[in-house]
């Protein structure tokens, strides 16, 4: 008779899957924060992914008080209603940790007992009650608003122009070292980075691992690489190094060089060729 190996994958294992171990408990730190773990930029304009954009801010907001929190928003005026209404339809209720954090707790009452009204947007009562509420601040206040550091709160600005943009950047009070920036094209990245003082760029994308390209960064040495489905590169602009980085499709800025029925490019999501594109 046949011995079943321990790794055979049964039909319970497929259609009735339990967890037997709990996961790893994590521990939030509930002390006061007095600066941003380094807080996050993000610009989305009227040709980008606005469902994606909206997805990626929501879903930050919702964990305001991890290193790298989303702390501020530009959006085109053309789109800014439309942008405000995809996020808000993707807000649910925030976690204890989040809704019983010192300075998520002093922000909200800072916005409904503040010296003046402003204006600012909360989950859908059937979604999260307002006390465990993500909260977008839409009026023209800054971070400077709240009476601490790592706010929980993101601000929302409006844009017509890069110069706007770099002013936003400019005036608001966290120190951003990254800007994600949502636009179809990328010519506009270029005419953005110039104008602000800050070292990463991320288009249309969010995080993506920097691992190979921050060696040229630290060296000043200019470098394009395509890494996993994504373009680096390494370039001096007025007188600063800068990382920008966005997806590119393999299927149209060339065609595969695997030998027929052996490609894996689908199912890795990775170019099997790309170490011949490396220059």
């Amino acid at each position: 008779m046949c011995e079943i190996k321990s790794n055979f994958v049964t039909y319970d294992m497929v259609h009735n899957l339990r967890c037997n171990k709990r996961g790893p408990r994590m521990k939030h730190d509930m002390k006061p924060k007095k600066t941003w773990p380094g807080a996050r930029f993000m610009c989305v304009t009227k040709d980008g992914d606005l469902n994606t954009a909206a997805y990626c801010l929501a879903e930050a907001m919702h964990e305001p008080f991890l290193p790298f929190p989303m702390a501020t928003v530009a959006v085109q005026s053309c789109i800014r209603e439309d942008f405000i209404a995809r996020v808000r339809s993707r807000f649910r209720q925030v976690k204890p940790h989040v809704a019983n954090h010192p300075n998520f707790e002093r922000s909200l009452a800072a916005l409904k007992h503040g010296p003046h009204p402003v204006s600012y947007v909360l989950a859908d009562e059937a979604d999260a009650p307002a006390c465990a509420s993500p909260i977008l601040v839409t009026d023209t206040v800054t971070q400077l608003y709240f009476p601490s550091g790592a706010s929980g709160a993101t601000t929302l600005h409006s844009f017509n122009t890069m110069d706007e943009v770099a002013e936003i950047f400019g005036y608001e009070t966290p120190k951003f070292n990254a800007i994600y920036f949502f636009d179809e094209g990328v010519k506009d990245i270029y005419n953005l980075a110039p104008l602000v003082d800050c070292s990463q760029f991320f288009v249309n994308c969010m995080d993506a691992c920097l691992l190979e390209i921050m060696p040229y960064f630290y060296e000043k040495k200019p470098k394009v690489l395509f890494k996993r489905g994504y373009h680096y590169e390494c370039i001096e602009i007025v007188g600063q190094w800068r990382i920008i980085v966005f997806p590119y499709s393999s299927t149209i800025l060339r065609s595969c060089c695997c030998p027929t029925g052996q490609c894996r490019c689908y199912f890795t999501r990775d170019a099997c060729c790309e170490n011949h594109m490396n220059t």
